[in-house]
């Protein structure tokens, strides 16, 4: 069966997803998710591990750390003998992304995309999921998208992009009665061999450190001994030095020293500017390692709203490739301009043009040197090379599939883009079809009108049957994926009862356990004394005064909360420092569910939302218990995840299944 691995877990929609989904009899076996945070962990374990039974292993560690990628490899092939994973599925952190809030320049979660291709490179997965919010396509005026496909479309077959640049090296020749040509594809031979060089080097550096590591932790050594000599080797296996680029600057930069030896026309420190950019350019991995090290250290001292922020901006600002050969640029049109000898105009000129060939995207220097060479070739040994060039570029996605979950039988209103990246002997999926269309959508009373019986402050652990029997009378009978026509296939019933029974096929989960609760947020501590059993998990209110509860009758009564001010603008009950609230409509799907429920009114009643009810906003089944503390605060944040937060970030499972059976169904 095709395996899945799933990053940026959270709470797990994506996973919940992937196991609903089944097309003619395949479905995907789920061999490990991360995440950084180890409530999650918990959440993790206890859904599929314990109640669903599965071998499921969790990593809980930063995709930032320097040994991330080696651990995740190592414990992939602990448990599955192998990296050849069929999918790969994660969403990097959307807030800093999110239209919902402020944007903030250098947050480290901006980058965590680009950790994420990383991986991706390194597994090659048949397809891979990034998903994040609509306003990810706006963000920098597009730049972040420009990115993130950028970055798909220059993950490259290595071994496809070697013969390229041998058919390439051998047709150097053919063009050396063009100068300026001749030195054009020289240069991007040089980078073509210098990048397949570092992929050499970087999977050789994996293996050493992966190695020694378990080496290191198999032997009788005192454990302090051993943490020391682990961060030693880590350190080592962060050494970035190339050789081959080493080699090639420091001819370039020879060549250019030489050429101006004894100029007058170009002062020496112009010529330095020249001569420290190339520098630079030897120690760019150790210079982007300090930037993201100063990106890390602007969030780990909260300095987002501090003056000291702009001081960190203009460091990491300053270390960009695009500003270090902004610099470099202008220094060698300079030296070109002002240089009394062609040498000179010739060594400034070659060094802005092997500058820019360097810093170029892969697959933008092997298009530049299939141009170079159509006319020095024949028609058939163009179209070979043309053909070898094409099959360079690993992953194909034309651009990002714009979603909203209330089209796959989600009672909610959730827009979100999804970057779906097809391996080139995959079929392409370049949409995800609908399943529920206009009027035929789930509401907000279809989804929650049963768990209404619950009161001001109380916990509820079972259903109440009198409410279930009277909410769930004349609702629409659905699929799983929402379509309510007579016309569809597959069992129907209720939104309300696919919720209580499950969306996971009983043939392949005979033996679900009841929903159990650990109130525990770190796995290791985890006691099954404290597990509770319940048939209705995460359905507690809050305990909201006689003020507070007006608050919510009001906009249930004017129908939102900029309603209820412009109306009642002296009522005591809009005396208050929340900025805003949203209105639950009975008849309507609800807006983008975020992460505090008191942020909520209850269509039918004065009060916020439960953990549960989001969920079910959400499409989670009741079986699914989110562990750890409901909610929490503060400095807590960064080690317990609450429930309402696990809810709110998590990718509705109705959406993910909806992806994972367009891939099923793709699938090679």
């Amino acid at each position: 069966m095709p395996t899945f691995i799933d990053l940026f877990a959270g709470a797990g929609g994506f996973s919940e997803g992937f196991l609903q989904a089944e097309h003619e009899g395949k479905y995907f076996d789920f061999l490990l998710a991360s995440d950084i945070n180890p409530t999650c962990e918990v959440t993790h374990r206890m859904r599929y591990n314990y109640q669903l039974g599965l071998p499921t292993e969790f990593l809980t560690k930063d995709i930032t750390d320097p040994d991330f990628l080696e651990v995740l490899i190592h414990k992939i092939r602990k448990i599955y003998g192998s990296t050849d994973i069929d999918v790969l599925v994660g969403g990097p952190p959307c807030q800093s992304f999110s239209l919902a809030g402020t944007r903030k320049k250098n947050d480290r979660k901006d980058d965590l995309f680009s950790y994420y291709l990383d991986v991706i490179s390194y597994i090659q997965p048949k397809y891979f999921v990034m998903e994040n919010v609509h306003g990810i396509l706006t963000k920098y005026n597009g730049k972040i998208r420009e990115q993130i496909l950028g970055g798909i479309n220059s993950i490259v077959d290595t071994d496809a992009l070697g013969e390229f640049t041998s058919l390439a090296e051998g047709y150097l020749s053919r063009i050396s009665q063009d100068a300026q040509a001749y030195l054009t594809g020289f240069y991007s031979c040089q980078k073509l061999r210098i990048f397949l060089a570092r992929q050499q080097r970087d999977r050789a550096g994996s293996q050493a450190y992966l190695s020694v590591l378990e080496a290191v932790q198999a032997s009788d050594i005192p454990t302090a001994q051993k943490e020391y000599i682990s961060h030693a080797i880590l350190l080592k296996k962060q050494e970035k030095e190339l050789p081959e680029l080493d080699a090639l600057l420091g001819k370039l930069c020879k060549k250019f020293v030489d050429a101006f030896r004894n100029s007058k026309s170009v002062t020496e420190a112009e010529r330095n500017v020249v001569r420290q950019a190339l520098a630079l350019m030897k120690r760019q991995p150790s210079i982007s390692a300090i930037q993201k090290m100063a990106k890390k250290e602007i969030n780990a001292c909260h300095l987002n709203d501090s003056p000291f922020k702009s001081e960190f901006d203009r460091i990491t600002d300053s270390l960009e490739e695009e500003h270090i050969l902004g610099i470099l640029f202008s220094a060698c049109e300079n030296a070109e301009k002002k240089s009394d000898t062609a040498a000179g105009r010739a060594a400034a000129a070659e060094v802005k043009l092997a500058a820019a060939i360097l810093y170029e995207n892969v697959l933008d220097t092997v298009s530049h040197f299939v141009s170079l060479s159509k006319e020095y070739l024949s028609r058939q040994e163009l179209a070979k090379f043309q053909e070898i060039a094409g099959s360079v570029r690993l992953y194909h996605i034309n651009s990002e599939i714009v979603l909203n979950a209330s089209d796959y039988g989600v009672p909610q209103n959730r827009q979100r883009v999804v970057f779906i990246g097809c391996r080139k002997d995959q079929p392409m999926i370049t949409e995800i079809p609908p399943t529920v269309a206009g009027e035929e959508k789930v509401t907000a009373a279809e989804a929650l009108d049963d768990l209404l019986f619950i009161q001001n402050n109380s916990t509820a652990t079972d259903y109440d049957k009198a409410t279930y029997l009277h909410a769930n009378a004349g609702k629409p009978l659905r699929t799983v994926l929402g379509q309510a026509s007579p016309a569809c296939k597959g069992k129907r019933q209720t939104y309300i009862d696919w919720a209580k029974q499950g969306r996971l096929s009983p043939k392949r989960f005979p033996d679900i356990k009841m929903p159990t609760y650990t109130p525990s947020n770190f796995w290791p501590e985890t006691d099954s004394s404290t597990f509770q059993a319940m048939p209705l998990p995460n359905h507690q209110t809050s305990n909201q005064n006689d003020l507070v509860r007006e608050r919510y009758r009001l906009m249930r009564q004017y129908g939102s909360w900029a309603a209820v001010r412009e109306a009642n603008p002296s009522h005591p009950a809009v005396q208050t420092n929340k900025r805003n609230y949203t209105c639950l409509q009975a008849d309507a799907q609800a807006p983008t569910i975020m992460t505090l429920g008191d942020d909520y009114a209850h269509y039918g009643d004065n009060r916020s939302l439960t953990v549960r009810e989001m969920a079910r906003l959400q499409s989670f089944d009741d079986s699914f218990v989110f562990q750890g503390k409901r909610t929490t605060g503060g400095d807590r944040r960064k080690l317990e995840t609450p429930q309402f937060t696990q809810v709110g970030n998590a990718v509705p499972p109705l959406m993910a299944h909806a992806i994972a059976l367009e891939i099923l169904r793709h699938m090679r």
